[in-house]
C-alpha cells in the first residue's frame, strides 16, 4: 500500500513538471559559428508561453561552455551595449524574440570549437527552479546579424 501511494506521488510531480514545461514552447535555436579561435558566441531562439501566467527566466546553461548568460542589447546615448538581464520575463501568452542586437543567451568560454550543423543542447532556468533544455543548431551567421 505504502509503495502505491508513493508511485501516485512521484507520478503526479512528473505529470505538474511536465504540465509547466509544456508552456514554454522553444523554436528556432541555433548557435552562431564563429572562427575556432573566437572563445565567446551566442545562442538565439523564439519563446512562446502557451500558458495563462507568466514565466521568468533567471539564467541559462550550456554543456558546450564554461558560463552562459542571458543579455541584452541596451542603447546608452550613442553607443549600443550588451548587458546582462537578471531576469527575463516571457507573458502569459505572448512570444519573446532571441535575435541578433536584441535579446540573447552568451555563452561564454567554450569548452572545443563548435562545428556547423553540430546540435547542442541549452538549458533556460526559471524563478521556480525548473530547467527547460531545448536542442539548437550551429551556424553561420547571416549577412543581418551584427552582434
Amino acid at each position: 500500500m505504502l509503495v502505491n501511494v508513493r508511485c501516485i506521488i512521484a507520478t503526479a510531480i512528473i505529470l505538474i513538471s511536465n504540465a509547466a514545461f509544456a508552456e514554454l514552447h522553444i523554436t528556432d535555436a541555433t548557435v552562431r559559428l564563429l572562427p575556432p579561435s573566437v572563445p565567446n558566441t551566442s545562442a538565439y531562439f523564439s519563446l512562446q508561453n502557451t500558458g495563462d501566467e507568466n514565466i521568468t527566466l533567471v539564467g541559462a546553461q550550456a554543456g558546450i561552455a564554461n558560463k552562459a548568460e542571458l543579455h541584452n542589447h541596451i542603447m546608452h546615448g550613442d553607443v549600443m551595449r550588451m548587458e546582462k538581464q537578471d531576469t527575463i520575463v516571457v507573458p502569459a501568452g505572448e512570444r519573446v524574440d532571441f535575435t541578433p542586437g536584441g535579446l540573447h543567451m552568451m555563452l561564454f568560454g567554450l569548452i572545443k570549437p563548435l562545428k556547423k550543423d553540430q546540435i547542442v543542447t541549452l538549458s533556460l532556468l526559471t524563478d521556480d527552479g525548473q530547467q527547460i533544455s531545448f536542442d539548437a543548431v550551429v551556424a553561420s551567421p547571416n549577412k543581418h546579424s551584427h552582434h
